[in-house]
């Protein structure tokens, strides 16, 4: 096993999502996921999305780097855990109500002294 697919493999554990979790949130069938995981391809145009998720570089997925977030990662609260599966089960819709949402939220907290 390649090491991309070895740390897909481990970070999908540590964030205890399924693949078809994971697949569901890139937009592919846990069909092709698996292969991500197996080393059977790369998931070449999808690493953005996979380093997002799983709050790591995409030098670390590629193992170009060593260090990582990962120790982040494993902090992750059963809360935070379970919201996110929440939203990975909503419609596209209702992702993009939740994104725009938290975007306000996070704008007017981190810029108090702008105008909305």
């Amino acid at each position: 096993m390649d090491i991309t697919a070895s740390r897909l493999r481990e970070l999908r554990k540590i964030k205890q999502l399924s693949q078809e979790d994971v697949a569901k949130y890139l937009g592919i069938t846990r069909t092709a996921y698996n292969k991500y995981e197996s080393g059977d391809i790369k998931p070449v145009r999808k690493l953005n999305e996979l380093a997002v998720l799983f709050n790591v570089s995409v030098d670390y997925l590629l193992g170009r780097e060593e260090s990582t977030l990962e120790s982040k990662v494993r902090e992750v609260s059963p809360h935070i855990s379970g919201q996110l599966q929440k939203y990975l089960d909503l419609s596209d819709s209702g992702k993009d109500i939740v994104d725009i949402t938290l975007n306000a939220v996070y704008d007017q907290e981190n810029n108090p002294n702008e105008p909305q």
